[in-house]
C-alpha cells in the first residue's frame, strides 16, 4: 500500500518484514522446543512424537531468518509505507467493534452481542446518505438475532450459547410450564 499524501506513514514495509520474521522465528523456536521435550529421535517403532514437528519449525524458522536477511539486503527500497495513519484508523473502526462483539460474547450471549454488532454498524455506516433511523436500526438487528434463533436454536436443534438472557428464557419456560 502506498503511502497517500494527505495522511502520514504509519509504519514502514521494512519495519512489517521485520517484525513478522522476528514473529515466525520465535514460532519456528517453540515448536522446535516443544518438539524436543516430546522426543526428535528416531525410535524401534519409528519416529518419536516430536520428530516431524522438530523439523517443520527447523524449516519455518530457517525460511524467516532467510526472509530477515532479505529484508535487510533490500532495507533501502522498503522504505515505503506499509499503512497510513488514515487507513489504519478505517482499520481499527472494523477491528476495534468485532474485538468489543467477542469480548461480550460470553457475558452477553451471541444474542445480545450480535444485535449491538448490528445496530453499531449500521448506526455508524459512513457510506449511506441518508442514515439510518433508529426504528430500521433496531428492527434489522432484532429481526437478524431472531431470524438466527429462530433457524439454529428451534429449527436445527443447535443451541447458541445465550448468555444471561437465555438462562432468563430457559427459566420463565419452566416456570410457566
Amino acid at each position: 500500500m502506498s503511502q497517500s499524501s494527505d495522511s502520514p506513514a504509519l509504519v514502514g514495509t521494512r519495519w512489517v518484514e521485520l517484525g513478522l520474521t522476528l514473529f515466525t522465528t520465535l514460532i519456528g523456536v517453540v515448536v522446535m522446543y516443544g518438539s524436543v521435550e516430546q522426543g526428535i529421535g528416531w525410535g524401534d517403532s519409528g519416529p518419536e512424537p516430536g520428530y516431524f514437528p522438530f523439523y517443520i519449525g527447523l524449516l519455518l524458522s530457517a525460511a524467516s531468518v532467510g526472509n530477515g536477511v532479505l529484508t535487510l539486503v533490500r532495507w533501502k527500497a522498503l522504505s515505503i509505507s506499509f499503512v497510513s495513519r488514515s487507513a489504519f484508523r478505517q482499520v481499527l473502526s472494523v477491528f476495534i467493534p468485532i474485538a468489543l462483539f467477542v469480548a461480550a460474547m460470553p457475558f452477553t450471549g451471541i444474542y445480545v452481542a450480535s444485535a449491538c454488532f448490528i445496530a453499531w454498524f449500521m448506526w455508524h455506516d459512513k457510506t449511506r446518505v441518508k442514515p439510518y433511523g433508529k426504528l430500521m436500526i433496531a428492527t434489522i438487528s432484532l429481526g437478524a438475532v431472531l431470524a438466527s434463533y429462530l433457524i439454529f436454536a428451534l429449527w436445527f436443534k443447535v443451541p447458541l450459547d445465550a448468555g444471561p438472557l437465555g438462562d432468563w428464557i430457559a427459566l420463565a419456560e419452566r416456570h410457566f410450564k
